[in-house]
């Protein structure tokens, strides 16, 4: 019985947050990219259709790094997809490796990227990183490359102190590493909340680019 309240109330709030989050939100036509499912989430709530190709799917943050700093470059090139790396589709972008954790097939990842890409808005670009040292550690110096990236806002999550960069956010480590969480899988609250949720008004940050 408690598992079943505890469930309808989680529901009902999610269905309420979502409510005020839609009506307050006033852009609508804009791209976010991230190296991890974020993005997904933001618009799944917002109800808006995916307008970034980085959905659904994870890369390394250093990657993610040299992703944003070439953008065009990058989406310039073909996705070749590899086997034997993980059990769902995994594919390289020159020479990013990508794994489509959420997909079924490869042709179902090629296509979901190359729709998704098509929608891209570059002028009303977000960007949201993060400082995980799998994949390689994360350095201040990448973090600051963002500061060249042209966009409309940008966002990085990590445990640093950097006030020299006024688009980080300092979140709790994990126990276990020396930087944050995934921040796909830090749920820390009853209501099943990310923590990034708790101190992130992704809503505002977005009303930004109008």
């Amino acid at each position: 019985m408690k598992k079943l309240v505890l469930k309808y109330v989680r529901k009902t709030y999610r269905k309420v947050s979502r409510y005020f989050l839609r009506k307050r939100l006033k852009n609508q036509n804009f791209t976010i990219l991230a190296p991890t499912c974020i993005a997904g989430v933001i618009y799944h709530e917002l109800g808006l259709p995916f307008a970034s190709p980085t959905i659904n799917l994870w890369m390394h943050d250093k990657d993610f790094y040299k992703f944003v700093n070439n953008l065009k470059a990058y989406l310039a090139h073909d996705l070749v997809f590899v086997q034997g790396i993980d059990d769902t589709p995994t594919a390289y972008l020159d020479d990013i490796l990508i794994h489509f954790n959420h997909y079924h097939s490869d042709e179902e990842a090629r296509e979901k990227w190359n729709s998704r890409k098509a929608r891209m808005n570059y002028n009303n670009l977000f960007i949201i990183g993060g400082d995980n040292p799998d994949g390689g550690v994360v350095t201040d110096e990448e973090i600051a490359s963002l500061g060249n990236v042209a966009c409309v806002n940008k966002l990085v999550f990590t445990i640093r102190d950097l006030p020299q960069l006024d688009y980080t956010m300092k979140l709790p480590k994990d126990p276990e590493k020396e930087c944050i969480n995934v921040y796909m899988f830090d749920k820390t609250s009853v209501l099943n909340r990310y923590r990034w949720e708790k101190t992130f008004d992704y809503v505002s940050w977005l009303n930004k680019g109008l």
